[in-house]
């Protein structure tokens, strides 16, 4: 038995880390073409793009190992079944269950291998990418100048009447006439005409006209640095315009702040329910029932409180009554003033009502959004089980073993059990479904049609009539002329 199981688990290996890196190679193609105007075009270093790749490739793991360790399945007893190695195990007095128990070995490994990187690596993974997106979310793309475009940074604006490239006999007197920030002569552009308008000082106007200048941008500075020639400052005082100054400049250098242009990685102490871990999450459960607990007492005081005033009122007239104590005339306005400010009081309370209703809805939806996140770290690394059953009997009955037809088969799971979660994760969120049942739901409808399949595969009274198949799918039946 112990080389029947090495034979069997080897046959798994290849398929499986194949067709993982082909599903791999999907979900990446799919992120780097729906991130693709986040990421490239704004002068990110090649690492940085790298990194991000790396740490979104965590939760494609968590995807792909399931639909992988299904396709590994039902190709290594596909080709069983179609070599005739199953019959001649049958014949030799080995059952179906002992031929499909080494998969299953192999289906509970990956499950408890993927329910540790669920809980413990990818949500460091999905954090560290979160707060990658977001400093890449917040630098600009590099600025390419354009003639006669106003471009605004904060409170700075400027524009350019024309731009020429810079000459190589032009080079040498450069070097001499600019700061050391202007490292790439070559690839410098003049600038002639150029006009910048400053409103970074309060109640202060700044315009600069300038004939000709040079840009570069500055890591050191992280700002833009432009040095201009033969120009003019002017200066006007917003709260006195009587208060004017212009002179005139042979050589002039302006600094705006430009921190967008540079790529900073930030930290960040917040985590979505997707970076944490069961323990992170459940504490955060606790939080959210506590301030729950909290809100329901305080309405459940408030209501005392009413019904005791109202209460007190009725014996204080009860006690007046049975003493015969007359109370005073009181005027139809005073009536009137006294039911108004009740009415208010009223709608005052039906107000805080529903605001306390409000909030209980919304801390059980949060506390719901955590318990989904629980239960999915565990639900989606036990597909590896669920897909075992569902693979094996399956493959047996296909009799055939090739890429094509495993992941052809596949297909139809995968929308099966993503529908079931992605609607269970919605329910849930609705507080239409409970949080467990709306995550294993999935495992539990796709796993009793597994059961099912083993008892059929392992009765021997059952297989794919692929010419059927073939046939109906071509619907020549529908075209057929009866014979005269």
């Amino acid at each position: 038995m112990k080389i029947l199981t090495k034979y069997i688990i080897k046959e798994h290996i290849g398929p499986f880390f194949f067709a993982l890196a082909v599903i791999m190679f999907i979900l990446l193609m799919n992120f780097l073409v729906k991130y693709i105007d986040q990421i490239f075009g704004k002068g990110l270093p090649i690492i940085t793009i790298v990194k991000l790749i790396l740490f979104n490739m965590g939760w494609m793991l968590a995807l792909a190992v399931p639909m992988a360790s299904l396709v590994a399945v039902l190709m290594a007893y596909g080709r069983f079944s179609a070599d005739n190695e199953i019959t001649i195990l049958k014949s030799s007095g080995i059952s179906v269950l002992k031929i499909i128990l080494p998969s299953l070995y192999l289906g509970i490994l990956l499950t408890a291998v993927m329910i540790y990187f669920s809980d413990q690596i990818l949500p460091e993974t999905n954090h560290k990418a979160s707060m990658l997106f977001r400093s890449i979310r917040q630098k600009k793309p590099t600025l390419h100048l354009e003639e006669h475009i106003f471009y605004n940074l904060d409170k700075y604006t400027f524009v350019v009447g024309r731009i020429e490239k810079t000459l190589p006999e032009q080079w040498l007197d450069l070097s001499n006439l600019l700061g050391p920030e202007y490292d790439n002569l070559d690839q410098l552009d003049r600038l002639h005409d150029l006009t910048i308008f400053d409103r970074s000082s309060v109640g202060k106007d700044i315009t600069i006209i300038a004939k000709e200048g040079y840009m570069v941008y500055s890591r050191k500075y992280k700002a833009l640095i432009f040095t201009l020639f033969d120009g003019e400052y002017h200066e006007m005082d917003t709260k006195k315009m009587e208060e004017y100054q212009r002179s005139l400049f042979r050589k002039n250098v302006v600094y705006i702040p430009a921190k967008e242009f540079d790529f900073e990685e930030k930290e960040s102490s917040y985590r979505s329910d997707r970076e944490m871990n069961i323990k992170m999450m459940k504490e955060r459960i606790g939080e959210f029932s506590q301030q729950i607990q909290r809100q329901k007492t305080k309405i459940a005081k408030n209501i005392a409180s009413y019904f005791q005033k109202t209460e007190s009122i009725l014996a204080l007239n009860d006690s007046l009554a049975k003493k015969n104590i007359q109370l005073p005339v009181i005027s139809d306005e005073q009536w009137r003033n006294a039911a108004r400010r009740a009415l208010t009081t009223a709608k005052r309370r039906e107000q805080q009502m529903k605001t306390s209703k409000s909030y209980i809805e919304n801390h059980y939806q949060s506390v719901n959004k955590y318990a989904v996140e629980i239960y999915k770290k565990i639900s989606i690394p036990f597909a590896s089980i669920v897909f075992v059953l569902v693979g094996a009997p399956l493959g047996i009955m296909a009799r055939k073993g090739s890429m094509g037809v495993a992941i052809s088969m596949s297909i139809g799971f995968f929308l099966l059990y993503w529908a079931f979660l992605i609607g269970g994760e919605d329910l849930a969120d609705r507080r239409i479904v409970s949080p467990m049942m709306a995550m294993w739901a999935a495992n539990i409808v796709v796993g009793a049609f597994g059961v099912l399949l083993m008892w059929r595969a392992v009765r021997e009274n059952a297989t794919i009539k692929w010419e059927r198949l073939a046939y109906l799918f071509k619907l020549e039946w529908l075209f057929k002329k009866e014979k005269l």
